[in-house]
Order: structure tokens, then C-alpha cells, then sequence
């Protein structure tokens, strides 16, 4: 499964490990280095734990006025004087818009909100499908979630199997 990447200021992120919860652990890659981390959620924001210390984070989200979706977030190091501001992500099981600026039609990547069972794949590879319709069911929680699509297109590419278990963020499918 890959993971998600990003930047902070000039500093590029990647998660080898989708972090998940109030509390946990995982690998990430900063900057070309791994490291090992452990995290807890407070009050107003986060604390992680590398091997080379503890770092404390306050996290703020307002709406994205600009782009009128979303949400733009500042952190703020704790017991420091560094500000990140208008950071932006998309959260687990949300689309990844990908592809180029050379008028291509975009691609969606839909992605597994939770961690679950795939229960029944209603698609196959080629099939046109329209914005909203039905994908494929995921039971999670001992709930059955129907996972619909972001967008209209075709399936171009279907990464999971009936009976498989996934995590919170794999890639399920692709819509060109």
C-alpha cells in the first residue's frame, strides 16, 4: 500500500504507514530519512515522538475561502517559534485528484475510509460509471458502507478482491 506524502513548509513528508487514530505509531519518511514514531492526540493538536525527542503540535483548520472546499490548517511547534501555515490535505477515503496540466482528464483514486472487509465489488475494469453510483460494499464495524463514485468515467483499475481486508486509506479503485 502506499502511503501519503506531502510537504510541511519546505519539508517533504511521506507516511510509510497511514497514521490512524488518537494514539499510535508508524514509519515516516522525512526529507529521504525513515524514522520510527509514536503520536497522541490532545485538546489542540498533536505530539510525536521520534527517537531523537518528543515534539508537540497546535493544529487550527478554518474553510479554504479560496478554493470553497475543504479546509486550510496552521500548525504551530509547540515551545518553538515555528508556524506552518496554509497546509492542506485530503483526508482518508477521500479522492486523489491525479494527472498533468496538458487537459487530460483527471483520474480519482477512491480510497478506504476505515478499516474493513470488502464485501461485494459491483464493477469491473472498463465499466463506465456515473458520479454517485455504486462501486462496491465494505463492511466495516459490523456495518455494510456502500463506497460510491466522486465522479463520472471509466474504471480503469480495481486493487481489491472480494473477502480481502483492507486498511484505513488503501487504494480501492481507479476512475479515469
Amino acid at each position: 500500500m502506499s502511503g501519503l506524502q506531502g510537504k510541511v513548509g519546505n519539508i517533504a513528508l511521506k507516511w510509510k504507514k497511514i497514521p490512524s487514530g488518537a494514539n499510535g505509531s508508524g514509519e515516516v519518511e522525512v526529507a529521504g530519512k525513515t524514522y520510527s514514531i509514536s503520536w497522541k492526540r490532545d485538546a489542540e493538536g498533536l505530539w510525536v515522538e521520534f527517537s531523537h525527542g518528543v515534539f508537540g503540535f497546535d493544529i487550527h483548520g478554518e474553510a479554504d475561502e479560496e478554493s470553497g472546499s475543504g479546509l486550510v490548517y496552521r500548525v504551530r511547534e509547540r515551545e518553538s517559534d515555528r508556524l506552518f501555515a496554509g497546509l492542506k490535505y485530503r483526508s482518508e477515503g477521500e479522492a486523489l485528484l491525479e494527472g498533468q496540466n496538458s487537459g487530460k482528464k483527471k483520474a480519482a483514486r477512491v480510497r478506504a475510509q476505515m478499516p474493513g472487509k470488502i464485501v461485494k465489488i459491483h464493477v469491473k475494469t472498463g465499466d463506465s460509471v456515473t458520479k454517485e453510483q455504486s462501486l462496491l460494499v465494505m463492511e466495516a464495524m459490523k456495518m455494510e458502507n456502500e463506497i460510491k463514485a466522486t465522479q463520472a468515467g471509466v474504471v480503469e483499475k480495481i486493487n481489491v478482491s472480494e473477502g480481502q481486508a483492507v486498511e484505513s486509506g488503501a487504494d480501492l479503485l481507479v476512475i479515469g
